[in-house]
């Protein structure tokens, strides 16, 4: 999925997961809200093409799980492309800007 035409939140996924229970909702968002800047220092932080690598994809499976299409998106592009590449690291940070407004 094309990161700029990916929803940055899909709640349905997140209300399936939960079988619409809404405190399950809340508590889930707030760990993702709480754990996204340690994901994005983690890929941030990965010298080398397999930390590069683990870190997208731990990064895309929290993203995916959640319905945050549009980080997962950029996750999936990290995973393939060179460790530290600063345009995808740029693209994240905004992503992750739109993200906080839910």
């Amino acid at each position: 999925m094309n990161p700029e035409s990916a929803p940055a939140f899909l709640p349905h996924r997140l209300l399936e997961i939960t079988g619409g229970d809404t405190a399950l909702f809340d508590d889930l968002m707030s760990e993702f809200r709480e754990n996204l800047p340690a994901y994005a220092a983690e890929l941030r932080a990965a010298k080398d093409r397999a930390g590069w690598k683990a870190a997208a994809h731990r990064l895309k499976g929290a993203a995916q799980a959640i319905g945050a299409e549009a980080i997962g998106a950029i996750a999936l592009l990290a995973e393939l492309s060179a460790p530290g590449d600063s345009a995808l690291l740029a693209r994240l940070d905004a992503e992750i800007m739109r993200f906080s407004s839910f």
